[in-house]
């Protein structure tokens, strides 16, 4: 119901905020108490609300204004005895707030751009294999530097015609990348090489999808940094994109034990039981016979649906050779043994459009979402004029100590503290006004570079403290924020007052319902109340509601000039 009126107030009754107050060509038209509004603003309003009408209507303009005077009258009462101070009420209305101050805080068009890039990666899918070595996020930068000359030695050699599997292998941080003996809980397993498979759009951290749909099929990337570490990749193949698939598969297995001849009986077995495909015989039968993935052989063979980045990639680059569903794969030899794939079905992505929701709420939950505020902090910075000092930045570099990771570190004062460490539009932050964030802000966690972990925790601040002035401006800087809050504010109040005096009133108050009822008791043709109860409700209501629209009318002062009013045209 709130939000019901809220709208019906941003549709018909809010003042527009480009307001011409004090203009002696925009004449003051409505002065209730001390609130008043001009010609311009109320023929604004009135035309939002009367779009079919070309010519004004007299009398329609009349009761268009009985109503408006209405509405301002029940706000006012609301603001007057104090129910905007409610802490209920303040704190639903900053929750709304925050909510669409969001939308003013994040680059739009860097998002739209964000999704329209997702879209076009979804339409294909990347086969990556990458090479690894792991750099702490917060790595001083001699360490980085180090790094990174590795890894240009490693493209090198691979350039200069080194395996990159086997380099992979030797060099990657990559667990994955070599052979993994059995344990107590798991089998062994054959390393990948640093074969990812293939991978299409959010099924990487951004700065590594960005490398892989920007690497030509064949080629090595440059080194680049993502939170993890340094890496290079060879981008392998780049297929249209699979969607979601469902098939069947007839699957022999091939342990990483297993014996040079049992090896040997499991391929010529494979082929045995393709050529009786080939024959004629049922796929399903056979799979229910022969394959050793029992789970999906009680289905005929069928396994449950996935995506590219869910299964190994020989599966992968075998279906996308199936075009047809029953069409099915020669044998296909992967890690975990041979298959015989058949094809169900495939789901391509979606267009753009029935796309456009899903692409925006992944980005919602992924870290390239922060791109659209850092968008509008850069904006904000050049608009604001801001500058800093990062010479005063590192004198803080020997005050602070490790006990700052134990959640430990004790402030000393110091006169360094009151130099300015940045400004931007009328603010100024010193090295004190860091400190504190810097104490207030500690926690236990692993220790770090010092100096990057200052300057981390630096950008951090800088970013609040400019996000929050620009907050702190909106309804100034924006006239459409502006009359969205104030829509959002008045339809609040317009509830709450209107709930307290008629609602939940006529409900409540059993005596004056009652008392309504048998002095009406002709209108509804019924002896006893409960018969009729819900509509005698409705009647209270309106009843109430004009009883108390005309004490208002009696408390305030109302004034019209109706001179004003009638020179309102829209020809």
């Amino acid at each position: 119901m709130r939000m019901i009126i809220v709208l019906l107030v941003g549709l018909m009754f809010v003042v527009p905020i480009n307001s011409n107050a004090g203009q002696t060509e925009d004449p003051v038209l409505i002065r209730i108490a001390d609130w008043e509004i001009t010609r311009t603003q109320f023929e604004e309003i009135y035309r939002k609300n009367n779009l079919e009408s070309m010519v004004v209507d007299p009398k329609e303009l009349d009761e268009y204004l009985e109503m408006y005077i209405n509405f301002r009258l029940k706000v006012m009462e609301a603001k007057n005895v104090g129910l905007d101070t409610n802490t209920s009420f303040i704190e639903e209305l900053n929750g709304y707030r925050g909510q669409l101050a969001r939308q003013y805080l994040i680059d739009n068009e860097v998002t739209e751009q964000l999704i329209e890039e997702a879209w076009e990666r979804s339409q294909y899918d990347i086969r990556v294999s990458h090479i690894l070595m792991e750099l702490d996020a917060h790595a001083p930068p001699e360490d980085t530097v180090v790094v990174y000359q590795k890894m240009m030695e490693v493209r090198q050699r691979i350039l200069k015609g080194e395996s990159f599997a086997d380099l992979a292998r030797e060099l990657s941080n990559d667990p994955s990348a070599r052979d993994r003996e059995a344990t107590a809980g798991q089998p062994a397993r054959r390393g990948n090489a640093g074969d990812l498979g293939y991978l299409s759009v959010f099924h990487m951290v951004y700065p590594f999808e960005t490398a892989a749909y920007n690497t030509p099929v064949g080629e090595i990337s440059m080194p680049f940094r993502t939170n993890f570490g340094y890496h290079i990749i060879k981008v392998t193949d780049r297929l249209p994109a699979m969607g979601r698939a469902r098939v069947a598969h007839i699957m022999l297995m091939t342990p990483v034990e297993m014996e040079k001849e049992e090896l040997i009986r499991k391929e010529e077995k494979i082929h045995d039981i393709h050529k009786k495909l080939l024959d004629g015989e049922d796929f399903g039968e056979l799979a229910s016979e022969f394959s050793e993935d029992r789970q999906s052989a009680q289905r005929k063979g069928e396994m449950q649906p996935f995506t590219s980045n869910r299964m190994v990639p020989q599966f992968i680059k075998a279906i996308s050779e199936l075009q047809e569903a029953g069409d099915y794969s020669s044998p296909v030899r992967s890690d975990f043994g041979w298959h015989i794939i058949q094809l169900i079905e495939k789901t391509p992505p979606p267009p753009y459009e029935e796309a456009y929701t899903e692409l925006h709420n992944r980005l919602q939950r992924d870290a390239r979402s922060q791109l659209g505020q850092e968008a509008v902090i850069k904006r904000i910075k050049k608009e604001y004029m801001f500058q800093e000092d990062l010479n005063a930045l590192r004198k803080l570099y020997k005050v602070v100590d490790e006990t700052i990771f134990e959640g430990q570190w004790e402030m000393s004062e110091a006169n360094l503290y009151e130099q300015m460490l940045f400004s931007f539009g009328s603010t100024e932050f010193t090295l004190k006004d860091f400190k504190n964030y810097l104490f207030s802000n500690q926690r236990k966690q692993e220790p770090q570079n010092i100096p990057s972990y200052i300057y981390m925790q630096y950008q951090r601040f800088v970013d609040e403290k400019i996000l929050k002035y620009e907050d702190a401006r909106l309804e100034e800087k924006y006239p459409e924020f502006n009359r969205v809050m104030q829509e959002y504010r008045d339809g609040m109040l317009l509830f709450e007052i209107t709930n307290e005096k008629v609602w939940s009133k006529a409900t409540s108050d059993t005596t004056g319902l009652k008392s309504y009822f048998e002095e009406n008791k002709d209108r509804y043709q019924a002896d006893e109340l409960r018969e009729v109860r819900g509509i005698v409700i409705a009647d209270y209501q309106n009843y109430l509601e004009k009883q108390w629209v005309t004490t208002l009318r009696d408390k305030y002062e109302i004034w019209i000039d109706f001179e004003v009013l009638e020179t309102i045209t829209f020809d």
